[in-house]
């Protein structure tokens, strides 16, 4: 399809990035920082998911953190739920973009949200009915271990296509293929999306990629090349499955800004912000596992300028 002149880089940090830490970030630390992330230009921020305390303790403050800038300009912030009574708590906090996830891994699905897939299409359908009385929802679906599974290893690709058929049937038209423990290798990523996109021209499909193995520009270099658009990422590289052993930290925003702009694609995002924000989080929370190539590196500095920041 060849490679993409904009893309739209979906912030996932204040979610995905801070369910793993055992250290809880206080609910005003975490509205700073979304507002940093907007203040860098992203567009687009999964900010928070309304699951159970027990299970993910990192969001308990989830409706506060959502009421306090659910109307902020120029931002899309969409919430992670798992279930329907995430996504009517979601809903009461004005949150009108869902991100629905269920793994095509009966295994991990059961790990990750304790049911079966199908009792998450179930689910799914369920949610996909609020549209009725709420008509400006929008929901889309992350693919959990869709390029391999921490307890069943690879996942055959007629496995895959058949829960993007079934997401599809239901009504969603974007889908995003999570690579939850990175296990990708861009040869597997090309072949994939290849097939769904071939097989399910209608939909959009974003991609999501962790770095544990060290792969994960490399397969969104390839999802680029197939015409992908949509791109999940963290700052600092911050990221991990709490229910998946082995599962680190997603791409960084920073060094796949950094990848894109290089290449002359667009993303209307400032690098300068995004390392504000990871240093902010540097600054607030013990032992942050940041990852981020070029926040340690630091930019190329024209001749005069000072550093940006120092990874310390």
């Amino acid at each position: 399809m060849g490679i993409p002149s904009s893309v739209t880089v979906v912030e996932v940090g204040p979610r995905d990035g801070l369910q793993n830490l055992g250290q809880f970030l206080e609910t005003e630390k975490k509205i700073q920082l979304l507002r940093l992330l907007i203040q860098s230009g992203v567009k687009r921020i999964e900010a928070t998911s309304f699951v159970h305390p027990k299970a993910v303790p990192q969001f308990r403050d989830a409706k506060e953190v959502m009421k306090a800038v659910i109307d902020e300009p120029g931002v899309r912030l969409r919430a992670l739920v798992p279930n329907l009574r995430g996504a009517r708590d979601a809903l009461s906090c004005g949150v009108r973009d869902l991100s629905f996830v269920f793994s095509v891994s009966e295994s991990h699905n059961q790990n990750n949200v304790n049911r079966s897939r199908e009792a998450s299409l179930q689910e799914l359908k369920e949610i996909l009915e609020l549209r009725k009385t709420t008509p400006d929802l929008s929901v889309q679906v992350s693919l959990a271990t869709t390029f391999g599974c921490p307890f069943e290893g690879e996942i055959p690709e007629g496995e895959i296509v058949k829960y993007v058929g079934r997401t599809q049937d239901l009504g969603v038209d974007t889908i995003t293929l999570a690579d939850t423990v990175g296990f990708g290798n861009p040869r597997q990523v090309r072949s994939i999306l290849q097939r769904c996109l071939r097989e399910f021209p209608s939909v959009t499909f974003g991609v999501h990629f962790h770095n544990t193995r060290g792969l994960g520009l490399a397969n969104t270099l390839v999802s680029l090349e197939e015409g992908v658009a949509l791109l999940d990422s963290s700052i600092g590289g911050l990221g991990g499955c709490p229910f998946a052993p082995g599962a680190t930290g997603n791409i960084a925003t920073e060094d796949l800004v950094f990848m894109l702009d290089g290449m002359g694609i667009q993303t209307g995002i400032q690098i300068e912000g995004l390392f504000r924000a990871t240093q902010f989080l540097k600054d607030h929370l013990v032992d942050l596992p940041i990852t981020s190539a070029l926040f340690k590196a630091g930019l190329p500095i024209p001749k005069g300028k000072a550093p940006i920041c120092k990874a310390g």
